[in-house]
């Protein structure tokens, strides 16, 4: 009888809370689902209250996002 093996990803997913869109976030889904197509398939769960921006294949360490420094201080003009 042959068995059918499924294929599990580790991702990292950017999305905006719906509550908050101006604030770009990210996860770490492990052993995810890829579909035929080679898609990943989110848990509806893990999707409830986000825009999903981006999804990308490992772990990925952001170190800057959009808005991450809005609280600079401008320049003095002299």
């Amino acid at each position: 009888m042959k068995t059918q093996s499924v294929d599990l990803h580790d991702v990292t997913v950017l999305f905006y809370p719906t509550e908050n869109p101006y604030h770009l976030q990210s996860m770490l889904l492990k052993d995810q689902v890829v579909n035929n197509q080679g898609r990943v398939v989110i848990a509806s769960k893990h999707k409830q209250g986000k825009i999903i921006v981006a999804v990308i294949a490992g772990q990925v360490e952001l170190l800057n996002l959009l808005g991450d420094r809005f609280n600079v201080n401008p320049l003095s003009v002299a």
